[in-house]
């Protein structure tokens, strides 16, 4: 592992080592391309090496009401420490790593911030198989395996780099196929687009690791397909996503999403000059659990409007969520600080924050500084989650947030 740690500073540090750059050259310019260190697209055997990092640090504070008990809290943390590498070879081959590498424990009222392995956030191989094979018909066709993240949500279709709000919505949280050490899931998938339809099918273990999990429990199929219908509407662009999973895993083995047995997405993403707004509906079923108050469907629906106030630069956001369940405890709030909290200071979370229905209202401002290669964002948002009618928490919780990569 020392030796593993030894590595990625090295590469972290070459950007620093590279050619210096023209003096008249914008700082934006060069942070956008530290992390290409090679490319030559006439190169038979290398084309690219480019190198990956995530940096997000961020602050929250909650006041809120748990159980008929008024608490406040705050911590700060590092929220996402990425390092990895992109090779492209041979014209057709894509290798790819990123690792998380940071581990704080500041949120559950802890005191180590640990700089070493945690998992691998994907890892894997991914060939071009319609320039390989000569295939007709495509506009790409790519054939990938190893570990990858599986978007499910509309949030959970953008990137942490690119998403519009400081921690995405319950409900989208809830559907995302993780395991649980927050590690992705190994399988193999197809990727294809023809004209103005992509879509991605694979089939993957349900067995966990932080690197490449074996087969030797339950299995997930995936499906995504994007459509981007902007010809045939009156908006400047047009999206509608569909995304889907079903798992097949008995609850003595290693599962994914926590259980789940499925969940299904539909979104619909409209941009008309700097107005945003994103529909999302959602659908699933928890699959066996051990309490029974938790299994049974759940359902729910995200608005997610953004504003260009100063374009390209500060941004107003706003997102509504509503989620709800057949029992008592088919759904969770998902705000990061609030079940924190109840770590940290033992505020008796009831059901530990599950319920059956669950309103949540954010609203908040991003600044963009170079574009979303670094930002500021910030945020309060209203979350009220019941059960049989009962309160199970109530209360705002505030957020900071500056978040770069390369």
């Amino acid at each position: 592992m020392k030796y593993l740690l030894k590595i990625t500073f090295f590469f972290l540090l070459i950007p620093s080592l590279r050619a210096e750059e023209p003096q008249n050259k914008d700082w934006r310019e060069s942070w956008e391309n530290i992390g290409l260190l090679y490319k030559d697209e006439n190169n038979p055997l290398i084309q690219k090496i480019h190198l990956h990092g995530r940096n997000q640090y961020q602050f929250g504070y909650v006041d809120g009401s748990a159980n008929g008990n008024d608490f406040d809290y705050d911590t700060d943390e590092f929220r996402r420490m990425y390092g990895g590498a992109t090779l492209n070879l041979l014209n057709s081959l894509e290798i790819s790593g990123r690792a998380n590498y940071f581990k704080d424990t500041h949120p559950k009222g802890g005191s180590d911030r640990e700089f070493n392995f945690q998992n691998m956030w994907y890892l894997f191989g991914r060939i071009d198989v319609k320039d390989t094979l000569g295939v007709d018909g495509f506009d790409k066709l790519k054939i990938g395996y190893g570990a990858r993240e599986l978007a499910v949500s509309e949030e959970w279709n953008e990137s942490s780099r690119r998403i519009k709000t400081v921690e995405r919505s319950a409900i989208s949280n809830k559907i995302w196929p993780f395991d649980s050490e927050y590690s992705n899931p190994t399988g193999i998938w197809i990727e294809s687009s023809r004209d103005n339809v992509s879509t991605e099918l694979g089939v993957f273990s349900s067995t966990q690791d932080d690197w490449l999990a074996s087969w030797d429990d339950g299995h997930v199929v995936w499906g995504k397909a994007v459509f981007d219908v902007s010809e045939n509407s009156k908006f400047d662009k047009t999206e509608v996503l569909l995304n889907g999973w079903y798992q097949d895993a008995e609850i003595s083995e290693d599962r994914l999403g926590g259980g789940l047995e499925w969940a299904t997405s539909a979104a619909v993403r409209i941009t008309e000059g700097p107005l945003g707004i994103r529909f999302n509906g959602i659908l699933g079923d928890n699959g066996d659990q051990t309490k029974a108050e938790r299994e049974g469907s759940f359902w729910g629906f995200v608005v997610l409007p953004t504003y260009w106030l100063i374009d390209d630069k500060l941004e107003a956001v706003g997102r509504y969520q509503y989620q709800g369940s057949d029992n008592a405890q088919g759904i969770r709030l998902y705000s990061r600080y609030i079940r924190r909290a109840d770590d940290a200071l033992n505020i008796g979370l009831p059901n530990g924050g599950r319920g059956d229905e669950h309103h949540s209202f954010y609203t908040g401002l991003n600044y963009y500084i170079s574009g979303n290669r670094m930002k500021i964002m910030a945020g309060i948002q209203y979350d009220d989650i019941t059960s049989g009618g009962d309160d199970i928490y109530n209360g705002l919780s505030l957020f900071a947030a500056f978040r770069s990569y390369f």
